[in-house]
């Protein structure tokens, strides 16, 4: 972008930065660097999450067991093991773990056609 219509850009749409020190942008540039991280780990709390669905929807199918032995038995189980195991914070992630009737067999369904 052009110097002149950066400044242009920065005076209009964000005059109230025009006389901040340079440290305060300095600042406001690590605390977005500490909220991605911090966006990344959660996201990757969900991918395993994911993951762990698709697992437990596999060994649905190939068992031939109901899709809604998940929420009902096998998420409850698991939940309460680890309870007794390890304590209540890894039960709560493990609360995360989308194991519904619907979202099973659409679990199911996909792994189908990539079976294809």
């Amino acid at each position: 972008m052009k110097p002149n219509k950066l400044k242009r850009h920065f005076e209009t749409l964000h005059g109230e930065y025009i006389n901040k020190p340079r440290e305060f942008f300095e600042s406001k540039l690590k605390s977005y660097g500490k909220q991605k991280t911090f966006l990344k780990k959660t996201c990757s709390v969900n991918e395993k999450s994911l993951l762990t669905s698709y697992k437990v929807s596999y060994k649905i199918a190939r068992c031939k067991k109901p899709h809604t032995i998940a929420e009902e038995l096998i998420l409850p189980a698991a939940i309460e093991i680890v309870e007794t195991m390890f304590g209540d914070n890894f039960a709560k992630e493990l609360q995360s773990i989308p194991l519904s009737n619907d979202t099973v067999s659409r679990r199911i369904d996909d792994i189908a056609w990539l079976k294809m």
